[in-house]
């Protein structure tokens, strides 16, 4: 009976009960007795009202002790069961709460059954037993932990009528290939119980395999919204709160954990392909074989020896991209267009290398990872010449032309000023403005979204850039894009005198090849004339680097680098020709500039892999594509988004994005365009499971205990879910206890009154 109260302990105040027997004893000690004459007349009337005076006062003692009661009664908070309340009512509503985890661990096998099988079994069954009659006042609701904004069954009565229909829609639950987020599947559910009407009963029963990382708290994460907390909460708001145990007790597994590219990804090179191995389980692995694809090429094999628990080994695969041959059409179209070829990387663990110990790998699906190989068919730079001339000698970009021969990956475009202003900007990754001081408006604002999106952008003044005109137009009191504020042109045109480069102490990655070559070359270079300038100090160190100086008195910038969204501005204080500096014609200059092209074309790469469930967000220049594009996902399924601004209130921006949410399938998504010449372009992802999802690591039976321990809240396993019997909902009492009480107080007073007046 105490497990009717919720404050059982309350009731140690019943033992007040005897407070007013106490004081009725003790007010009966305090009278002294005095014989008088006239005594004998009063023990004639004491004998007439003695006994009617003994009843109203054993009437008031009792009221007194029943009211002591029911205030101990009241404290202790009592209930009365449904099972109770059934015998009295027709109503006994219960709304039965499924929870069931679908992530990718219940892949795993227990008792050589996947999870996710013996999980729906069990459903069905707990379902089979509730819905006995088509009387029964039961209701059913479904949550998957991948989706619990979504539920599977949204409150349908449960009855021998609408069973079929249920059973079907579990048995055609399967895992998801997402991680299950118990924060936020719990807490939906927490927020939903308190919520709802307090005459329905809520029983809950949470399906999980019990891993450790799916009971943990997130990083930076409140403890009350920790999933152990949440589920104690939920208990808290239930008729009763059941976590099954669907998992095993085997936690071994390996993973491909990571692809990626070591060096630029251009044809006509080997390219390097780091791939990740690790082991997650608690035993050594020996010969583990990997496999690496590249589309339908023949596959290559690397081995491991031995992997212990918890290492990682990477494996290195080399693979040749060749550039298609020069009459492919393809090859033609991809020159003239987006120069970029996809290909499709598979790396998988070779599981027939594991022998007949198939345990070491418990989880099949993250044993392969995918990488979605963007090759450039050259690497597309567009040089600006501000000052152009009919010898090429005197070009301002025909040092920077000199670059583009075989071997670099290079694929230059030069063009005018004027012709600036109508080149397609989503063609090329990076821009050299050499001797350019302006563009008109709207082009600074294409060209700003675009470095923000990913693009490097270069300039190179020189004695045809007018101060004046390139504040306003590129550095606009520091919310421009260059960071560099011209002041005036410095140094000794007769090239008399001359000043020499300085770097900085922190190597640039563009400088490092050359310095760690010859540490002393860069301070060779003679520099003749330059441009000061203005640099705002405080941005040095966050988003704005000095990698090169002149030896001048004030020491000023020679190249200064900044960060701006995901791409990059860099402004030398030099032109690219020779008309300042001896630089452009010196040995040190190619290296420099391929290696600057190589550091900027790192910096802009979009990202091609992504987890699961992240969502594609790309960039489209509506001024080559057509405002629609097409996602088709690993199961050839495909969907069709409309470009939007970046910016709503900017709707007739040029560069806008294109949005799909939910990539909730591992595999390849191939992003296609279409452009207004009638091509089409295509842009490939790859999207891999999240690396922990591989952690099949569960809780120790010490913090099981502690985790699901609470009011109305147990752990038990599916074998044991049977033998629970829930049902409705536990009606409190307190304000009827209440109610009696103020009777019982009242009634007490008006006896008092009205018995003491007779007396």
């Amino acid at each position: 009976m105490l497990s009717w109260f919720f404050n059982p302990w309350m009731l140690m105040g019943g033992l007040a009960v005897a407070s007013p027997i106490l004081i009725h004893l003790l007010n009966k000690r305090r009278f002294k007795i005095v014989e008088w004459a006239a005594m004998d007349f009063l023990f004639d009337a004491e004998k007439k009202n003695k006994r009617r005076v003994q009843i109203e006062n054993m009437i008031l003692l009792l009221l007194r002790c029943l009211a002591m009661l029911l205030i101990a009664l009241m404290l202790a908070r009592p209930f009365l069961p449904s099972n109770v309340i059934g015998a009295f009512s027709q109503t006994r509503q219960l709304e039965r709460i499924i929870v069931i985890d679908d992530s990718l661990s219940q892949r795993v096998l227990v008792d050589s059954i996947p999870a996710m099988q013996k999980t729906k079994e069990s459903v069905k069954d707990l379902l089979r037993g509730f819905a006995s009659s088509n009387e029964s006042e039961d209701w059913v609701s479904v949550w998957l932990t991948s989706d619990p904004s979504q539920r599977l069954i949204d409150y349908k009565p449960l009855t021998e009528s609408t069973l079929p229909e249920i059973l079907q829609v579990v048995e055609q639950i399967d895992c998801s290939d997402q991680v299950a987020d118990y924060s936020a599947s719990l807490g939906e559910l927490d927020r939903y119980l308190q919520g709802q009407r307090e005459d329905v009963g809520r029983a809950v029963y949470i399906y999980s395999d019990l891993r450790d990382r799916d009971w943990r708290p997130l990083a930076n994460q409140d403890a009350e919204a920790a999933p152990r907390n949440v589920a104690k909460r939920i208990g808290e708001n239930s008729v009763g709160t059941f976590v099954v145990d669907t998992g095993g007790e085997q936690d071994q597994n390996l993973a491909i954990t990571g692809i990626r590219p070591d060096g630029l990804l251009v044809s006509d090179k080997s390219v390097s392909f780091l791939v990740d191995v690790t082991n997650f389980g608690k035993q050594t692995v020996n010969e583990i074989s990997v496999l690496f694809q590249v589309n339908d090429a023949q596959a290559e094999y690397e081995s491991i020896g031995v992997l212990g628990p918890g290492k990682t080994e990477t494996l290195v695969f080399n693979y040749f991209f060749n550039r298609p041959a020069p009459n492919d059409l393809l090859n033609q179209n991809l020159q003239r267009k987006s120069r970029v070829r996809n290909f499709r990387i598979r790396a998988e663990i070779d599981r027939q290398s594991l022998g007949e110990d198939l345990k070491q790998d418990q989880l099949i699906e993250d044993s392969s990872r995918f990488y979605a190989a963007r090759i450039l068919e050259g690497i597309p730079v567009l040089l600006v010449d501000g000052d152009p001339s009919a010898i090429s000698e005197r070009s301002e970009t025909h040092y920077l032309q000199s670059l583009n021969v075989p071997g670099t990956g290079l694929s230059m475009t030069d063009v005018t000023v004027s012709e600036l202003e109508t080149v397609s900007l989503a063609d090329f990754q990076i821009i050299f403005l050499c001797n350019v001081d302006e563009a008109s408006p709207d082009r600074i604002k294409e060209l700003t979204k675009w470095v923000e999106d990913g693009g490097s952008l270069v300039f190179m003044p020189g004695n045809r850039v007018r101060a004046t005109t390139f504040n306003d137009a590129f550095h606009r009191s520091g919310d421009g894009l260059s960071p560099l504020k011209l002041d005036r042109m410095a140094g000794d045109p007769t090239m008399s005198r001359w000043v020499n480069f300085e770097p900085d102490p922190q190597v640039h990655p563009s400088l490092r090849v050359i310095l760690e070559s010859d540490a002393s070359s860069l301070g060779k270079i003679d520099v003749f004339s330059w441009w000061t300038s203005i640099l705002d100090e405080n941005l040095i160190g966050k988003t704005v680097s000095v990698p090169l100086r002149l030896t001048d008195k004030d020491n000023s910038p020679a190249m200064v680098d900044r960060t701006l969204g995901n791409g990059r501005v860099i402004v030398f204080t030099i032109p690219g020709d020779g008309d300042w500096t001896m630089w452009p014609s010196s040995p040190t200059y190619a290296p420099v500039m391929i290696d600057l092209i190589d550091y900027l074309l790192g910096q802009s790469k979009e990202a091609s892999t992504i987890l699961l469930g992240d969502t594609i967000s790309q960039p489209i220049d509506l001024s080559a594509f057509a405002n629609r594009a097409t996602l088709r996902d690993p199961a050839e399924e495909s969907v069709e988004a409309v470009a939007k601004p970046v910016d709503a209130e900017d709707s007739d921006a040029i560069i806008q994005e294109v949005t799909f949410e939910n990539t909730g399938r591992a595999g390849f998504y191939d992003l296609k365009f279409q452009r207004h010449d009638g091509g089409t372009e295509s842009t490939l992802y790859a999207s891999n499971y999240d690396p922990q999802e591989s952690r099949l690591d569960r809780l120790a039976p010490t913090e099981q205990e502690d985790f699901f321990s609470g009011k109305n809240l147990q752990l038990i396993s599916g074998e044991e879910l049977a033998s629970q019997s829930v049902s409705g909902s536990n009606t409190e009492i307190w304000l009827q206890i209440l109610m009696i009480l103020f009777g019982v107080l009242v009634t007490e007073q008006l006896l008092a009154y009205w018995w003491g007046r007779k007396r």
